[in-house]
């Protein structure tokens, strides 16, 4: 007769190999990647996938479907896929999207076991903010999609409005000793890792090494928004979180308003915290903390990236291939980011310095109109370039532009 001490191990030895059974099981029913229509395996931040998960869908329901397979796993490890020789490859299950609904699929696809080589690294950063990346390799270039602000955010509920560049240095470079304010407990402090995008924009802005800073670990932004959401002293909460996600979950979290090195009051990303999803403050420069989508891809000897459906799925997302009746625009103002054509400054380097900036083909109003449902001031709509004024000459996606 078993004894209760081994009759609970046999228990939990049958349990743990029926687990695994069921593991396999699920594995089995994922479709294979390299199955799908033209595969574009994309790699890392996690902070895009929102965005991305609509440009997926969109490219999985072309006439010629591209599929995008994707995995979150922080901006630095998609740059340092693609800067390894050679291009570094992805294993497990990789996200892949229904083009009739735009909802991830239940269980993603199988990749192969040997690893499906990255097409596209995706970063929040410049590659060399990144730990040991001094440049890119020859035949990869970085192609540049829409504008992606940072912010520290609190849970709804907190009293908390500002940050200032120094108080975030003291409670990220060092945690409870900094004192700052009622952030002591640094179980509710959210932080990311080393390799997030997120956190490695937000430390070149406080001067506190990504990979020095203090707080909770989490993996993915999901985990810090689920964090923020669970805490039981709203005031006691902190975060860092990328407007994307911040802008889907305004019922849930809202970012701090955040004074930069040299400023004397603080922005938050919008006019309006609440209300707003203009950006304003981010295209004018008064936000501090913003940059570009990176898309690192294998080029051919003129530029070209060399992969013809990596190619697609990045014009889409830099806005270089203007898909007939998909509009990109409306897209990216209703998910938190913007594109290039509505920024007003324009900088080099990771919360560098920045310049004034007229993209060749400004969308200013639309995108302002297709963000808050009213355009700005001075806009005018137009579907040719005769109909506009001297003064805004060009017709750009329905409405009169200076260029």
């Amino acid at each position: 007769m078993n004894s209760p001490k081994r009759a609970t191990k046999y228990a939990a030895g049958f349990a743990a190999g029926f687990l695994g059974i069921l593991t396999l099981a699920n594995q089995a029913q994922a479709a294979d990647c390299s199955t799908l229509p033209s595969p574009v395996y994309v790699a890392g931040s996690s902070a895009v996938k929102p965005f991305v998960a609509k440009v997926a869908a969109e490219l999985a329901g072309l006439a010629t479907p591209i599929t995008v397979v994707y995995q979150g796993q922080g901006s630095c490890t998609g740059i340092n896929y693609m800067v390894a020789s050679p291009t570094g490859t992805i294993s497990g299950t990789g996200v892949v999207w229904d083009a009739a609904t735009g909802a991830e699929v239940a269980g993603g696809c199988a990749l192969s076991l040997a690893g499906d080589p990255v097409d596209i690294g995706v970063s929040d950063v410049f590659a060399t903010s990144c730990p040991n990346v001094v440049g890119l390799p020859a035949g990869i270039a970085d192609f540049k999609g829409p504008i992606q602000a940072m912010t520290f955010s609190v849970p709804l509920a907190s009293t908390k409005q500002v940050i200032s560049a120094e108080a975030a240095y003291l409670l990220f470079g060092l945690g409870a000793d900094g004192a700052v304010g009622s952030w002591t407990d640094m179980t509710q402090v959210m932080a990311r890792s080393a390799t997030s995008g997120t956190q490695q924009m937000l430390s070149a802005a406080i001067n506190v090494p990504a990979a020095k800073w203090l707080g909770k670990p989490n993996a993915g932004s999901g985990d810090v928004l689920n964090g923020l959401v669970a805490a039981t002293i709203a005031d006691a909460a902190i975060g860092i979180l990328a407007t994307d996600v911040v802008d889907k979950n305004r019922g849930k979290v809202r970012p701090l308003a955040y004074q930069h090195y040299g400023q004397t009051c603080g922005y938050t990303p919008d006019s309006d915290a609440i209300t707003s999803f203009d950006k304003r403050n981010v295209r004018d420069g008064h936000y501090a903390v913003w940059g570009a989508l990176h898309m690192l891809a294998k080029v051919d000897a003129v530029g070209v990236v060399a992969n013809a459906s990596a190619k697609k799925v990045i014009g889409y997302l830099a806005l270089t291939e203007i898909p007939t009746g998909f509009d990109m625009i409306q897209l990216e103002a209703k998910s938190g980011v913007v594109p290039d054509c509505a920024m007003r400054v324009s900088r080099t380097a990771e919360v560098g310095p920045m310049a004034s900036y007229m993209p060749t083909h400004s969308c200013e109003c639309k995108f302002v109109y297709e963000a808050t449902g009213v355009a700005p001031t001075g806009c005018t709509t137009c579907t040719a370039a005769t109909a506009c004024p001297a003064s805004k000459p060009a017709c750009n996606y329905g409405f009169c532009e200076v260029q």
